[in-house]
């Protein structure tokens, strides 16, 4: 029964239909990095257009010509993306045995998660749904609020600790050459896309661990006001010395890191 379920799953993930929407998926995954990176440069440049997040991203396309329709394709894209991954999980990741296999499929389910979350946001944001404008200290204050409140917010912060982690891991390894068609491992693309794809996990794993360091301190002193998103940690070490440049150089990792993934969308491989 296993085995027809996992055989299933790779048939499905193979389909051309399901690879061609989850190729689209990958690319718009990558342009909202893009323009995240576009809007951290923003605020490091004391201009910002928009909060440098998934939710800001996802605004600044709606108010493009044609927003709402580009951002039902992105939806679109996306979900054919969770299906793909989904897939991934169940059955895929063959060349791996034993307990890494395990963990590469955990790897899959958790990637799908988290283009579920943007599929969902592309879809409100594309139905005219503004952010509740409450912030993550909003939330982080309900948090604290809890008997258990600190702790909850801790753990969610050791958990975005842990994906920047990951995402270091990923740079210094070249884990991420697994999921790429070997031409685009190769050769000048190949050189290319090393470069893209080793600055954009570091970057993208230096920021996630300072936004985990925000939620740990804000739980910590209490204070939920020290807890936030991107933008805020740009707002915050703007001002301290030789942050603007610290906080540009962030802001082209996260848009390297966003090249890299509209790259690998033409290059997406099951295994």
């Amino acid at each position: 029964m296993e085995q027809r379920t996992e055989q299933a799953a790779r048939e499905a993930r193979d389909n051309p239909a399901v690879t061609g929407v989850a190729r689209a998926g990958m690319a718009a995954y990558g342009v909202v990095y893009v323009i995240v990176a576009w809007l951290a440069a923003q605020l490091v440049l004391g201009s910002p257009d928009g909060p440098a997040s998934g939710q800001g991203a996802l605004e600044q396309l709606r108010d493009q010509p044609l927003g709402a329709v580009v951002l039902w394709l992105v939806a679109a894209g996306l979900s054919g993306l969770v299906l793909w991954e989904a897939c991934q999980a169940v059955g895929g990741h063959r060349d791996q045995e034993g307990a890494q296999r395990w963990a590469a499929r955990g790897v899959s389910a958790g990637r799908g998660v988290v283009f579920a979350v943007l599929a969902v946001l592309a879809i409100r944001t594309a139905s005219g749904h503004e952010s509740s404008g409450s912030g993550s200290g909003g939330a982080t204050g309900r948090l604290m609020a809890l008997p258990v409140g600190p702790v909850i917010v801790v753990l969610i912060g050791l958990g975005i600790a842990c994906v920047g982690v990951f995402s270091i891991v990923h740079a210094v390894s070249d884990r991420w050459r697994r999921g790429l068609e070997p031409e685009a491992r190769a050769g000048v693309l190949g050189q290319v896309v090393t470069v893209l794809a080793r600055i954009g996990f570091g970057a993208r794993g230096v920021a996630f661990l300072v936004l985990a360091g925000m939620f740990v301190w804000s739980a910590i002193t209490h204070d939920p006001e020290k807890s936030g998103g991107l933008d805020q940690a740009i707002v915050r070490f703007r001002d301290e010395p030789y942050g603007p440049p610290l906080m540009l150089v962030v802001a082209a990792g996260l848009g390297c890191y966003g090249v890299f993934h509209v790259l690998r969308a033409g290059f997406l491989r099951g295994n």
